[in-house]
Protein backbone atom coordinates (compact mmCIF):
# COMPACT_ATOMS: atom_id res chain seq x y z
CA UNK A 1 0.00 0.00 0.00
CA UNK A 2 2.85 2.32 0.94
CA UNK A 3 4.75 1.56 -2.26
CA UNK A 4 1.63 2.33 -4.31
CA UNK A 5 1.29 5.65 -2.47
CA UNK A 6 4.99 6.41 -3.07
CA UNK A 7 4.63 5.45 -6.75
CA UNK A 8 1.61 7.76 -7.15
CA UNK A 9 3.46 10.57 -5.37
CA UNK A 10 6.51 10.09 -7.58
CA UNK A 11 4.30 9.99 -10.68
CA UNK A 12 2.61 13.24 -9.59
CA UNK A 13 5.98 14.93 -8.95
CA UNK A 14 7.24 13.65 -12.29
CA UNK A 15 4.19 15.10 -14.09
CA UNK A 16 4.61 18.42 -12.29
CA UNK A 17 8.30 18.47 -13.23
CA UNK A 18 7.43 17.71 -16.87
CA UNK A 19 4.82 20.47 -16.85
CA UNK A 20 7.33 22.96 -15.40
CA UNK A 21 9.95 21.92 -17.98
CA UNK A 22 7.41 22.25 -20.81
CA UNK A 23 6.33 25.71 -19.61
CA UNK A 24 9.99 26.73 -19.34
CA UNK A 25 10.78 25.57 -22.89
CA UNK A 26 7.56 27.15 -24.21
CA UNK A 27 8.51 30.51 -22.68
CA UNK A 28 12.08 30.17 -23.98
CA UNK A 29 10.85 29.33 -27.50
CA UNK A 30 8.46 32.30 -27.49
CA UNK A 31 11.24 34.56 -26.28
CA UNK A 32 13.62 33.28 -28.96
CA UNK A 33 10.94 33.59 -31.65
CA UNK A 34 10.28 37.17 -30.55
CA UNK A 35 14.01 37.93 -30.58
CA UNK A 36 14.36 36.31 -34.03
CA UNK A 37 11.46 38.37 -35.38
CA UNK A 38 13.00 41.51 -33.89
CA UNK A 39 16.41 40.67 -35.42
CA UNK A 40 14.80 39.95 -38.81
CA UNK A 41 12.92 43.27 -38.76
CA UNK A 42 16.10 45.05 -37.72
CA UNK A 43 17.98 43.35 -40.58
CA UNK A 44 15.30 44.44 -43.09
CA UNK A 45 15.45 48.03 -41.79
CA UNK A 46 19.26 48.04 -41.95
CA UNK A 47 19.17 46.61 -45.48
CA UNK A 48 16.73 49.32 -46.62
CA UNK A 49 18.82 51.98 -44.88
CA UNK A 50 21.95 50.68 -46.62
CA UNK A 51 20.21 50.73 -50.01
CA UNK A 52 19.03 54.32 -49.38
CA UNK A 53 22.53 55.32 -48.33
CA UNK A 54 24.03 53.67 -51.43
CA UNK A 55 21.55 55.56 -53.66
CA UNK A 56 22.37 58.83 -51.91
CA UNK A 57 26.10 58.20 -52.21
CA UNK A 58 25.65 57.52 -55.93
CA UNK A 59 23.55 60.65 -56.39
CA UNK A 60 25.72 62.89 -54.25
CA UNK A 61 29.04 61.65 -55.53
CA UNK A 62 30.68 64.10 -57.96
CA UNK A 63 29.75 61.82 -60.88
CA UNK A 64 26.18 61.33 -59.65
CA UNK A 65 25.60 65.06 -59.12
CA UNK A 66 27.11 65.91 -62.50
CA UNK A 67 24.88 63.32 -64.18
CA UNK A 68 21.83 64.72 -62.36
CA UNK A 69 22.53 68.29 -63.47
CA UNK A 70 23.24 67.20 -67.05
CA UNK A 71 19.99 65.23 -67.09
CA UNK A 72 17.99 68.19 -65.70
CA UNK A 73 19.48 70.53 -68.29
CA UNK A 74 18.67 68.09 -71.11
CA UNK A 75 15.07 67.74 -69.87
CA UNK A 76 14.73 71.53 -69.61
CA UNK A 77 16.17 72.01 -73.12
CA UNK A 78 13.59 69.56 -74.45
CA UNK A 79 10.88 71.49 -72.61
CA UNK A 80 12.08 74.86 -73.96
CA UNK A 81 12.33 73.58 -77.53
CA UNK A 82 8.78 72.21 -77.22
CA UNK A 83 7.16 75.16 -75.46
CA UNK A 84 8.99 78.22 -76.78
CA UNK A 85 9.69 77.22 -80.38
CA UNK A 86 6.58 77.64 -82.52
CA UNK A 87 6.29 76.90 -86.20
CA UNK A 88 3.92 74.91 -88.36
CA UNK A 89 6.60 72.52 -89.56
CA UNK A 90 7.26 69.75 -87.04
CA UNK A 91 4.31 70.72 -84.81
CA UNK A 92 3.12 67.12 -84.22
CA UNK A 93 6.66 65.85 -83.62
CA UNK A 94 7.28 68.56 -80.99
CA UNK A 95 3.91 67.78 -79.40
CA UNK A 96 4.80 64.08 -79.05
CA UNK A 97 8.11 64.98 -77.39
CA UNK A 98 6.33 67.42 -75.10
CA UNK A 99 3.97 64.67 -73.87
CA UNK A 100 6.96 62.92 -72.27
CA UNK A 101 8.28 65.97 -70.43
CA UNK A 102 5.30 68.09 -69.27
CA UNK A 103 1.93 67.77 -67.56
CA UNK A 104 -1.35 67.67 -69.47
CA UNK A 105 -2.15 71.26 -68.41
CA UNK A 106 1.12 72.57 -69.87
CA UNK A 107 0.64 70.45 -72.99
CA UNK A 108 -2.80 72.03 -73.56
CA UNK A 109 -1.30 75.48 -72.96
CA UNK A 110 1.56 75.15 -75.46
CA UNK A 111 -0.10 72.79 -77.93
CA UNK A 112 -3.76 73.80 -78.19
CA UNK A 113 -6.09 72.02 -80.59
CA UNK A 114 -6.36 75.15 -82.74
CA UNK A 115 -3.08 75.47 -84.67
CA UNK A 116 -4.06 78.35 -86.95
CA UNK A 117 -1.67 80.77 -85.20
CA UNK A 118 1.20 78.54 -86.40
CA UNK A 119 0.54 80.01 -89.87
CA UNK A 120 0.91 83.56 -88.53
CA UNK A 121 4.03 83.51 -86.36
CA UNK A 122 7.21 81.58 -85.78
CA UNK A 123 9.28 81.79 -82.59
CA UNK A 124 12.81 80.68 -81.82
CA UNK A 125 15.13 80.79 -78.82
CA UNK A 126 18.86 81.48 -78.84
CA UNK A 127 21.75 81.85 -76.38
CA UNK A 128 19.93 79.77 -73.76
CA UNK A 129 21.65 79.32 -70.38
CA UNK A 130 20.47 76.94 -67.64
CA UNK A 131 20.78 77.24 -63.85
CA UNK A 132 19.67 74.16 -61.90
CA UNK A 133 18.57 74.49 -58.27
CA UNK A 134 20.91 72.78 -55.81
CA UNK A 135 19.97 69.16 -55.26
CA UNK A 136 18.87 68.01 -51.78
CA UNK A 137 18.38 64.43 -50.47
CA UNK A 138 15.04 62.82 -51.43
CA UNK A 139 14.05 65.91 -53.42
CA UNK A 140 10.74 65.63 -55.26
CA UNK A 141 10.58 69.14 -56.75
CA UNK A 142 13.24 71.25 -58.46
CA UNK A 143 13.42 74.60 -60.28
CA UNK A 144 15.52 75.32 -63.33
CA UNK A 145 16.03 78.95 -64.38
CA UNK A 146 16.55 79.57 -68.09
CA UNK A 147 17.95 82.80 -69.52
CA UNK A 148 17.41 83.11 -73.27
CA UNK A 149 16.86 85.40 -76.26
CA UNK A 150 13.35 85.06 -77.67
CA UNK A 151 12.60 85.96 -81.27
CA UNK A 152 9.07 86.22 -82.66
CA UNK A 153 8.53 86.71 -86.39
CA UNK A 154 5.14 87.79 -87.80
CA UNK A 155 4.84 85.99 -91.12
CA UNK A 156 2.25 88.34 -92.68
CA UNK A 157 4.25 91.54 -92.09
CA UNK A 158 7.79 90.19 -91.73
CA UNK A 159 8.22 92.15 -88.46
CA UNK A 160 10.47 90.58 -85.82
CA UNK A 161 10.29 91.14 -82.05
CA UNK A 162 13.39 90.29 -80.03
CA UNK A 163 13.60 90.17 -76.26
CA UNK A 164 15.67 88.65 -73.51
CA UNK A 165 13.58 86.52 -71.19
CA UNK A 166 13.86 84.31 -68.16
CA UNK A 167 11.74 81.26 -67.44
CA UNK A 168 11.52 79.39 -64.16
CA UNK A 169 10.56 75.79 -64.96
CA UNK A 170 9.40 73.71 -62.00
CA UNK A 171 9.83 69.95 -62.27
CA UNK A 172 8.28 67.32 -60.01
CA UNK A 173 9.43 63.72 -59.69
CA UNK A 174 6.92 61.11 -60.84
CA UNK A 175 7.92 57.42 -60.99
CA UNK A 176 11.65 58.26 -61.11
CA UNK A 177 11.06 60.73 -63.95
CA UNK A 178 11.13 64.54 -63.76
CA UNK A 179 8.03 66.16 -65.30
CA UNK A 180 7.59 69.91 -65.93
CA UNK A 181 4.70 70.95 -63.71
CA UNK A 182 4.79 74.74 -63.92
CA UNK A 183 6.56 77.50 -65.83
CA UNK A 184 6.82 81.15 -64.93
CA UNK A 185 7.89 83.71 -67.52
CA UNK A 186 9.88 86.66 -66.20
CA UNK A 187 11.00 89.54 -68.39
CA UNK A 188 14.51 91.00 -68.33
CA UNK A 189 13.41 93.91 -66.11
CA UNK A 190 13.30 91.45 -63.21
CA UNK A 191 16.94 90.53 -63.70
CA UNK A 192 17.98 91.39 -60.11
CA UNK A 193 15.39 89.00 -58.68
CA UNK A 194 16.54 86.23 -61.02
CA UNK A 195 20.18 86.78 -60.15
CA UNK A 196 19.29 86.35 -56.46
CA UNK A 197 17.49 83.07 -57.31
CA UNK A 198 20.53 81.83 -59.23
CA UNK A 199 22.87 82.60 -56.32
CA UNK A 200 20.80 80.58 -53.80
Amino acid sequence: MNSLKIFKSLGLYFLIALLVINIFFYIQNKKEAKENTSVQLENIELKQENENMENKVKLFSPTGREQHYKSMIEDTKTFMQSAYVQQKEGYEKRREKAKEIMTRDLLDRYFPADTTYQDQITTTIKNDEYFVQELEPDQKRIDVIVKFDHEMKYLLTGNVDKSQLYAIVTFEKSNDKWIAKKVQDVDADSQSMIQEEIKK
